[in-house]
C-alpha cells in the first residue's frame, strides 16, 4: 500500500491561509518553498503528513 504523496503543511504568517506543499518541490521552488501562494509571507510549519486523497483543510499549492 502507497501511502502516496509526503506533505509540509503551513498556515501564512500574514493572511492565515492554511496550504501544504509537496517535499518533493523543495528543489524546484528553492527558497520559495513554504511561503503563501496568495500574499507570498513564510508560512509557519504545522505538521508533515502522507495524503491518500484529498483534504480540504489545507490547500495544495501547485506550480
Amino acid at each position: 500500500m502507497s501511502w502516496g504523496l509526503c506533505y509540509l503543511c503551513y498556515t501564512c504568517a500574514g493572511c492565515r491561509k492554511k496550504f501544504k506543499y509537496a517535499i518533493d518541490m523543495i528543489a524546484e521552488l528553492g527558497d520559495d518553498f513554504g511561503k503563501c501562494p496568495v500574499c507570498g509571507m513564510p508560512g509557519i510549519p504545522e505538521s508533515e503528513i502522507a495524503i491518500i486523497s484529498g483534504d480540504p483543510t489545507y490547500e495544495e499549492v501547485d506550480t
